[in-house]
C-alpha cells in the first residue's frame, strides 16, 4: 500500500505547484542550473529548487538536502507559507532516507503546522508521515533480518552436531525469508511507482477529487495496519527462531569448551611426561657418550655411532710410553687390598690427568701395575713425540713428590720407570660387548723392553725417539743397552 499512498503524494504536490513545475520536470538535469540562474522570482527560484531536491532525493539525497534547504530559506526570507510547508515536507523526507529521525518529525511538524491553510495539505503530511513510518519499519524489519542471517551463519560452523535443531529452525527461517521476500516485492512495486511520478505530475487534470482521495487514504491506513500487524507476528516468530538459535549455539560452545579444556590437559600432561622421558634419554645419552669416550678416542666414538663398527688403521709414526712401578709385588704384600688398589687408582688418575693436558696424547689401557699410553693416533700430530716426552717428566716428577710425602708420612710408596719408543703400530677396536681400543705391532714391544731397561724416577727412550726431541730436551746417552730377544739399542735418559 505505500506505493499507493506515495503516488497520492506526488499528485497532491503537483497539484499544489505552479505551472513551473511540471515545466522543469519535462527538463534534463543539465537545464536545471540553468533555469535557476534565469529565475528572477524569489518563489520561483525556491520551487525550482524544491523540484531538483525531489528529482534527485533517492539517487542522491544529501545533494538532495542541499536544495531543499535553500528552498526551505527562501520561503522563510519571503514568509511564503507554500514554499515553506512544501520545503518543509521535502526536507523530512530527505532526513527520514538519510536516517536522521529526529530532524524528520520536526521537519514533518512545521510543514504540518504551515500547510494547514492550504487545501489537502492535512492529508497530504498524514500520508507522508504514515509512509515514513511504514519505510521505517520496513527498514528496521530488514536490518533485523540481516543480523539474524548474520547469527544463524557463524552458529551455523559450530553447531554440526545440532543438526536436527537446526533443521527445525531452518524451515522456521525459511518462512522468514518468505515474508521479507514478499515484503521486497512490495518495495520494489514502490519503486516501480516511483518512476512513474513524472507522468503523474503532468497529469493534474486526471487525478481523483478530494473526497476520493479521503477514501483511498482510509482504505490505505486500514492495509498498513495489517501489514503492520503481520510484520510484527513475524517479528516474533523470528525472535522465538533466533532465541531458540542461540540457546543451542550456546549449549554446543560450553560443551566444546570442556572438551578442549580436556583435550589441553590431556596434551600438556603428554608433553610433560614426553620431556621428562627425553631428558632422561638425553643423561642416558649423555653418559653413553661419557663412558664411550672413557674407552675410545672421539674421532673412533663417532665413527663407531655412524657406521656401527670402526676400522683398524695402519699408522706409520707412533711415539709409545710405558710405565711401570719398581718392586710392586713387594709393596702389594706391606698393603691391604684396599690400599693397594687406592693408591694405584690415585695415581693412574693423575697420569689420566696430565695426559689429558696435551691434545696428541691417547690413553690405551693398563696393565695390573702398568701404564700404556700413545701419541700420534687416531689421529696424526707432529708433536706426538715432544708430548709424550714432556707428559712422562709430568709423571715422572709426580711420582717422585708422591714419593716423598708417602716417606714422611711414613708409608711406602712406588717409584717409577718409563720408557719411550716411536715407530709404526697398528690400532683399532676389539670385542663386541665390552669394546677396548688397543695396538700392535713391534714399536709397542721395544717401547715395553725401554721400560724393562730403565731405572727408578727415569725416563728412558730410544734413538728413534730421540732423534725427534734432541732440540727440545736435555738427554745423557747411555749407549748401546741390551734387551731380551732384541738386538742392542741406543738409549737415553732424559733429564730435563
Amino acid at each position: 500500500m505505500q506505493p499507493i499512498r506515495f503516488i497520492l503524494l506526488i499528485g497532491l504536490v503537483a497539484g499544489l505547484l505552479p505551472p513551473l513545475w511540471a515545466q522543469v520536470a519535462t527538463q534534463s538535469s543539465s537545464h536545471w542550473a540553468n533555469e535557476l540562474a534565469r529565475q528572477t522570482d524569489s518563489t520561483r527560484k525556491a520551487e525550482v529548487l524544491l523540484f531538483m531536491a525531489k528529482d534527485i532525493e533517492i539517487s542522491d539525497p544529501k545533494t538532495a538536502l542541499t536544495y531543499a534547504q535553500q528552498a526551505f530559506n527562501l520561503g522563510e526570507q519571503l514568509k511564503a507559507s507554500k514554499v515553506i510547508g512544501l520545503a518543509a515536507l521535502q526536507l523530512s523526507k530527505l532526513h527520514a532516507i538519510l536516517g536522521n529521525k529526529a530532524k524528520a518529525r520536526r521537519f514533518r511538524k512545521r510543514a504540518e503546522e504551515t500547510l494547514r491553510s492550504v487545501d489537502l495539505m492535512a492529508e497530504l503530511n498524514q500520508l507522508e508521515t504514515q509512509k515514513s513510518q511504514a519505510e521505517e519499519a520496513a527498514r528496521a524489519n530488514a536490518d533485523a533480518a540481516a543480523i539474524s542471517q548474520q547469527a544463524v551463519n557463524q552458529l551455523s560452523g559450530e553447531a554440526q552436531q545440532k543438526q536436527v535443531i537446526l533443521a527445525q529452525q531452518g524451515k522456521q527461517l525459511s518462512l522468514r525469508n518468505q515474508q521479507l521476500r514478499q515484503q521486497d516485492k512490495l518495495i520494489g512495486q514502490k519503486n516501480q511507482l516511483i518512476g512513474q511520478k513524472n507522468q503523474l505530475i503532468g497529469q493534474k487534470d486526471s487525478m481523483l477529487t478530494k473526497r476520493e482521495l479521503i477514501l483511498q487514504s482510509q482504505q490505505d491506513q486500514i492495509k498498513i495496519l495489517e501489514q503492520e500487524k503481520a510484520l510484527q507476528k513475524a517479528e516474533a516468530e523470528h525472535e522465538r527462531t533466533v532465541r531458540n538459535a542461540l540457546l543451542a549455539g550456546a549449549g554446543l560452545l560450553l560443551a566444546l569448551a570442556g572438551l578442549l579444556w580436556r583435550l589441553i590437559t590431556n596434551k600438556q600432561r603428554t608433553n610433560r611426561e614426553l620431556a621428562q622421558k627425553n631428558t632422561q634419554l638425553d643423561l642416558a645419552r649423555q653418559r653413553s657418550d661419557e663412558l664411550l669416550l672413557n674407552i675410545l678416542p672421539s674421532e673412533l666414538v663417532d665413527e663407531l655411532k655412524v657406521k656401527g663398527i670402526t676400522r683398524t688403521r695402519q699408522h706409520e709414526e707412533v711415539t709409545i710410553m710405558f710405565t711401570d712401578f719398581r718392586d710392586f709385588t713387594k709393596i702389594s704384600e706391606q698393603l691391604s687390598p684396599t690400599d693397594l688398589v687406592q693408591e694405584i687408582d690415585y695415581c693412574f688418575r693423575h697420569f689420566d690427568h696430565i695426559i689429558g693436558k696435551y691434545p696428541s696424547l691417547e690413553k690405551i689401557k693398563t696393565i695390573g701395575d702398568a701404564y700404556l699410553c700413545a701419541g700420534g693416533l687416531p689421529a696424526a700430530h707432529p708433536d706426538h713425540a715432544h708430548d709424550m716426552v714432556a707428559a712422562a717428566l709430568d709423571i715422572r716428577d709426580f711420582v717422585s713428590e708422591l714419593e716423598k710425602q708417602r716417606a714422611r708420612e711414613g708409608k711406602v710408596a712406588f717409584q717409577i720407570r718409563i720408557g719411550i719408543h716411536t715407530g709404526p703400530v697398528i690400532a683399532g677396536v676389539v670385542g663386541a660387548t665390552k669394546f677396548a681400543y688397543d695396538i700392535w705391532g713391534d714399536t709397542v714391544n721395544t717401547a715395553a723392553r725401554l721400560e724393562s731397561a730403565s731405572e727408578p724416577g727415569q725416563v728412558n727412550i730410544s734413538g728413534a725417539t730421540y732423534q725427534r726431541i734432541q732440540d727440545q730436551f736435555t738427554c745423557r746417552y747411555r749407549g748401546e743397552i741390551a734387551t731380551k730377544n732384541k738386538a742392542n739399542m741406543n738409549m737415553y735418559f732424559v733429564d730435563k
